[in-house]
């Protein structure tokens, strides 16, 4: 075996030609997905896919080497020691490739998905875990909301729902697609969601698998005390709720995502209240209605429709379709509640970054 010097030189020049390919790998990810020439990437990547091979083959002839160390010069043990280590620790870097490649070859032609999926669970039969996650979303509501059936005297009189659970099936088929959106608009700020009219906070806990910072803002008092009490027990430290009166926030502007569903008893406070919202929402900001939006003329009003019940704000008709044109290109993987990443590595962290802003994760 030559020298561990030499070897070292060796590992060392493949390790930096592997990282290089990856950043012009990580760069092709970067263009949008629906306008990536495909071959670009193809092209970038068997140069990348060749230079892991040489990277790998180089660490398994050094881990390979039988040669006795006792006979060796202590300089020269010591030399071959710290090389295996190294060899073993990019080879512990890369124990990610495999499944690295599988999401880059996806994004070779990405597919098309629509961006509001219409679940099974709203219009097709349940199978068992269909049903336990029924259950247990209805419980955490319960939990949340132990006075549901009943109302303050004083949101009563100001004309509010109480507490309306839309099933987490169509939920979480809005904010995967208000998610897809923000990836879409190469957004890179933390992103941030509100939920108006939040009673105890199950919409902003289940939010928190799309988005870094979730608010909730209630009426009642006293649901807010509940939701915050068990928002707290589960950890979850990237949930505020607040108390307050949506026809008072004046803070709609601060958000990326907006959802709401039906807090006002009539429609003239609807219209209002998303009168109050489009007035500050910034540009591009993702509303998430069910149903659909009270004010009559939303387009007009600075809201359009880009699918299913999920609106944009301060966009032309054309911006909107090219947004959504980008968004279905965009992958369906997201963050989740509990992020759990590949193992530590410096060589891989580049294109797995540029993968998540695809939508694509491991």
């Amino acid at each position: 075996m030559q020298h561990p010097d030499t070897r070292d030189t060796q590992l060392d020049q493949l390790r930096r030609k592997l990282a290089d390919d990856i950043a012009d790998v990580a760069q092709s990810l970067d263009v949008p997905p629906h306008i990536r020439a495909p071959e670009d990437l193809r092209r970038v990547w068997r140069k990348t896919s060749t230079s892991h091979s040489a990277l790998r083959a180089l660490i398994k002839e050094i881990l390979r080497d039988t040669s006795d160390q006792e006979k060796l010069p202590v300089t020269r043990r010591r030399a071959l020691r710290d090389l295996k280590s190294e060899a073993r620790n990019i080879r512990r870097q890369l124990f990610d490739w495999a499944s690295v490649s599988l999401i880059v070859e996806r994004q070779h032609v990405p597919p098309e998905t629509d961006l509001v999926q219409v679940s099974e669970l709203i219009h097709g039969p349940r199978d068992v875990l269909d049903h336990v996650f029924a259950l247990f979303g209805h419980s955490l509501h319960k939990i949340a909301n132990p006075s549901e059936h009943t109302q303050s005297s004083d949101a009563e009189k100001d004309g509010l729902y109480r507490d309306i659970p839309l099933p987490m099936s169509q939920y979480s088929s809005l904010i995967g697609a208000a998610y897809r959106l923000c990836l879409a608009q190469r957004k890179t700020h933390p992103l941030r969601f509100l939920d108006v009219g939040s009673g105890g906070g199950t919409k902003v806990l289940a939010a928190t698998t799309c988005f870094d910072v979730c608010h909730g803002l209630e009426y009642e008092a006293h649901t807010v005390e509940t939701g915050v009490q068990l928002l707290t027990g589960l950890g979850a430290d990237r949930c505020t709720l607040f108390h307050g009166n949506a026809f008072e926030f004046d803070e709609y502007g601060d958000y990326d995502v907006i959802y709401y569903f039906r807090p006002m008893q009539s429609n003239e406070d609807m219209i209002a209240m998303e009168a109050r919202i489009l007035a500050q929402a910034r540009p591009g900001t993702i509303l998430c209605v069910p149903g659909e939006m009270a004010t009559p003329d939303h387009d007009a009003a600075g809201a359009r429709n880009v699918s299913g019940h999920v609106y944009v704000t301060g966009l032309s008709a054309d911006e909107v379709a090219r947004l959504h044109h980008a968004a279905r290109h965009i992958g369906t993987s997201i963050p989740g509640f509990v992020k759990t990443p590949p193992r530590e590595s410096a060589l891989l962290e580049p294109l797995l970054a540029a993968c998540a802003r695809n939508g694509y994760r491991i």
